[in-house]
């Protein structure tokens, strides 16, 4: 089976170059350009969200972990929801370990490039673009405690943006 799907991906690579989807704008529920209220709808806060303004692009950066709303994706551990006047312009989704053990960067990457062609690429970090959307494939670090010590585990990571919106703002 998988020489069969090898053997009859370049033609199909091929196809894709010629008509390539624009990128999806909807991830974890929620899609580009939903207001606030509408994601506080999607997953009602358990607690106040903690947040910052980037200086990059003048966003105001959601953190919401499992446990800080009352419903969260399945399989996510967390969220960055960034918001330009009111409107969500980046979706970043990092997942749990479980699924990032059953699924890493590189797997979920080539996943998406069966979407939407083959990703330009810098290092660990695979992304793809279109006229509006930007979307990156990564290995996410998370900061955790073990036996006392600091640490770093790895989790696999999807982000949507909005194109230009980290571009500076005179």
């Amino acid at each position: 089976m998988a020489v069969l799907l090898l053997s009859s991906f370049p033609a199909a690579r091929a196809q894709e170059d010629e008509t390539t989807q624009p990128i999806q704008r909807y991830l974890a529920n929620l899609q580009l350009g939903d207001g606030l209220e509408e994601v506080r709808r999607i997953y009602p806060p358990a607690q106040e969200w903690p947040s910052y303004v980037a200086p990059q692009g003048r966003i105001t950066r959601y953190r919401v972990e499992r446990g800080w709303a009352k419903r969260f994706p399945h399989k996510v551990q967390i969220m960055y929801l960034g918001f330009r006047k009111g409107r969500l312009v980046e979706i970043e989704v990092i997942y749990d370990a479980k699924f990032s053990r059953e699924k890493t960067y590189e797997q979920l990457a080539g996943e998406q490039a069966l979407l939407y062609g083959e990703a330009s690429r810098s290092g660990d970090r695979f992304w793809w673009s279109d006229s509006d959307t930007v979307m990156r494939v990564f290995p996410a670090e998370l900061p955790v405690l073990k036996e006392g010590a600091k640490a770093v585990e790895w989790r696999t990571a999807i982000q949507i943006y909005q194109k230009g919106i980290f571009e500076s703002v005179d």
